[in-house]
């Protein structure tokens, strides 16, 4: 399985991005069936989304895949584990909270353009 991270995801649906090219060619090479996020993944690229004014036929494309093409996972129980860890390393809550569900669940892959995942020696940034 692959973790895959909103800077990707954002890069991946908004058709304006400079990495959206780069994106949708790594994404092909993808099998669907081991994709994996969670809840707080989709809001956060909804929020993005939305903040960059992408418009609403993409915002609603993009939950819409999201939601039927990728295993979506409840993350709430992380939430504290996340809050603790990101006062004590120089990334912030979301990205803690993704490392940690990775580390719970064995996930090694995270698909990335965000560097914070380079602190942690015991996943692949596949991006």
């Amino acid at each position: 399985m692959k973790f895959l991270e909103p800077s990707f995801l954002i890069s991946f649906y908004h058709e304006k991005s400079k990495k959206h090219k780069k994106s949708k060619k790594i994404f092909k090479t993808l099998n669907k069936q081991d994709l994996v996020i969670s809840y707080m993944v989709i809001a956060e690229v909804l929020t993005v989304l939305r903040k960059i004014k992408t418009r609403d036929e993409l915002v609603k494309k993009a939950y819409n895949s999201m939601i039927d093409d990728l295993i979506v996972l409840d993350d709430t129980s992380y939430y504290e584990q996340a809050f603790q860890k990101s006062l004590t390393n120089k990334i912030g809550f979301f990205d803690n909270l993704y490392y940690i569900l990775m580390k719970d669940l064995k996930i090694k892959e995270i698909i990335s353009f965000d560097h914070n995942f380079d602190i942690f020696e015991d996943i692949k940034i596949l991006c």
